[in-house]
């Protein structure tokens, strides 16, 4: 286990070019809209992406796990390649 937590935020005043300044916390970062997605490196990052965006200009309405499906769960678990 990576500790890593994927999350939403629900965002606004957010440039591309501030949320691709969240790569030292954050990977797979996808802006859509007022929706920001990515996965944290581990959920005491969490705090530091907040300033960050706070800092930045950025109004933070929501933080939100992103909830995945028991499909998604197995795969995670068992691995891709550790079919039976």
């Amino acid at each position: 286990d990576t500790g890593q937590v994927t999350v939403t935020l629900r965002v606004a005043g957010l440039s591309v070019e501030t949320a691709s300044g969240l790569s030292p916390w954050a990977d797979a970062i996808h802006l859509d809209g007022n929706h920001l997605t990515l996965t944290a490196r581990n959920e005491e990052t969490l705090p530091e992406i907040n300033r960050y965006l706070v800092t930045h200009g950025v109004a933070v309405y929501e933080i939100a796990p992103k909830h995945i499906s028991l499909e998604e769960l197995f795969i995670e678990t068992v691995g891709k390649e550790g079919g039976l």
